[in-house]
């Protein structure tokens, strides 16, 4: 898998953030629900039992207390017919009716006491029809039957006491509700603790796994990246940089990362190009010490057998040999030092110098063979082919020519001319020589200017000027194209 679809692969640090918002809320709403419900469970069942059951407790007592109070008058009033009596009997019927409406409204939800209310009502109904109102009745019409009146009390108390007992049966239905309640109430209660408790235990572990959380996916991270930024700024380019972490440290660590290996190439780049830089600056001066004290002391040398030879023609035959291992040696020379300066670039203007100057010093140098000075015009930008090829090449053909003119030309006249224009490079050496015998093969040294000019895609044509021969070496501008001739002109030799 590559960097980039593994940063993809990674999870987001938005994503963890809003994962863990949305637990946390998660959390925080279900603790707060169980809170909440048990919370609701203990209000509801304390207000069933406060609202309900303990005013329909409190209405029962009140009922049988009506209900006794309706005894105790009609039996006063039975026993003396003092119409006072009948005030309680009336009172608590009006009391017992309102209670038993009362009572049907609180006790609507369970069928048990709404049964038991039934049967009280009944009962009490029964006794009242059976012997309070026969008995109130009696005593009204005729108080002076005390057999009627006695049969219709023993009646009378039996009905009461089943009264007494249905008012029982209400009372502990009641009394049980009440208890129930109560437990449910104990039990709310202890569920709305519970849930505290879990709601607690809940916000505990969630800050624990939220700090556990945010210090490994988040901190750690950060801190390593920080510590790796840090030591990288530091210099340490070869620490990696820890890529662990949410999407956008990935993205992060992967960028310096790529930094840091862009700064470890940059730097071996530079560490090789001063290496490289070193090698040519050693090979430069080896090159410069090649030219200065070595090349220019063994044309000097070959200049000067060269000249002795012209002054005492009969130890040419020995000198010759001597003259043609001078030229092998400036040639291989040459050859040395043009691959030291091609291969550092050694031959720029400035540190090889101009090839104007160069021009000049090979032709002062010459004057000691050829027994004269030659006339030297040099025109147009020549020192801009200073810092290339070019430049060690005229070099090497203007000293080749002149060689072959102090060698063979016995001349009294010389001129060069190095001319440069826009589309190349020109060198002409002409003398008043003896000039180029008709069939006369070309030596080493005419092949080895051609030779030169064809390598960098010029030519050299040498001309019979009767008397006197011409030498042309001409190359073209580093941006044209020329073509290669391997023949001169017709008419050239």
């Amino acid at each position: 898998m590559t960097d980039s679809s593994a940063n993809t692969a990674r999870v987001s640090l938005r994503t963890l953030l809003w994962l863990a918002i949305g637990i946390l809320v998660t959390l925080f709403a279900v603790s707060t629900a169980f809170s909440v419900y048990g919370r609701l469970a203990v209000r509801a069942s304390v207000d069933d039992l406060s609202e309900q059951l303990r005013p329909a407790q409190r209405a029962v007592a009140e009922l049988t207390t009506s209900y006794v109070n309706q005894e105790t008058g009609q039996r006063g009033y039975t026993l003396t017919g003092d119409p006072q009596f009948l005030e309680p009997y009336d009172a608590g019927r009006r009391d017992a009716a309102a209670l038993h409406t009362r009572l049907d409204t609180l006790l609507a939800e369970d069928a048990a006491a709404q049964a038991a209310l039934q049967r009280t009502a009944e009962a009490a109904e029964m006794w009242r029809t059976r012997a309070a109102e026969p008995q109130i009745s009696a005593r009204r019409d005729n108080a002076s039957e005390p057999d009627r009146i006695q049969s219709t009390t023993a009646t009378g108390k039996e009905l009461f006491d089943d009264l007494r007992t249905r008012l029982a049966e209400l009372s502990a239905r009641t009394d049980v509700l009440v208890t129930e309640q109560v437990e449910r109430v104990h039990s709310a209660q202890a569920l709305a603790n519970i849930a505290t408790v879990v709601a607690f235990v809940l916000a505990v572990v969630t800050a624990v796994t939220a700090v556990y959380l945010t210090r490994r996916l988040l901190t750690r991270p950060i801190d390593r990246l920080l510590a790796d930024i840090g030591a990288v700024a530091g210099g340490d380019y070869g620490r990696e940089i820890d890529t662990d972490g949410p999407r956008e440290v990935a993205i992060i660590a992967g960028a310096v990362d790529t930094m840091r290996t862009s700064l470890l190439a940059k730097n071996e780049q530079l560490m090789a190009a001063e290496r490289a830089r070193a090698r040519d600056d050693e090979q430069g001066r080896m090159a410069a010490d090649l030219h200065d004290m070595t090349l220019q002391r063994v044309f000097g040398l070959g200049l000067t057998l060269t000249s002795l030879g012209v002054r005492h023609p009969r130890l040419s035959a020995d000198l010759d040999p001597l003259i043609d291992e001078t030229d092998s040696i400036v040639r291989g020379l040459r050859a040395v030092i043009f691959d030291l300066t091609g291969s550092t670039g050694a031959a720029r203007s400035g540190e090889a110098g101009s090839l104007s100057a160069a021009v000049s010093e090979i032709v002062d140098n010459s004057a000691a063979a050829l027994g004269f000075t030659p006339d030297v015009c040099v025109e147009g930008p020549v020192d801009r082919y200073s810092g290339s090829e070019a430049g060690p090449e005229l070099q090497a053909a203007l000293r080749e020519a002149l060689s072959n003119v102090a060698r063979h030309a016995q001349a009294s006249v010389c001129s060069v001319r190095v001319t440069a224009a826009a589309d190349g490079l020109v060198l002409t050496v002409s003398d008043n020589g003896t000039g180029i015998a008709a069939g006369a093969a070309h030596g080493d040294g005419l092949t080895n200017i051609r030779r030169r000019a064809e390598r960098l895609g010029g030519h050299a044509v040498f001309r019979d000027l009767g008397p006197g021969t011409a030498v042309e070496w001409a190359i073209p501008a580093p941006e044209a194209s020329p073509q290669v001739t391997d023949r001169p002109p017709p008419g050239d030799v």
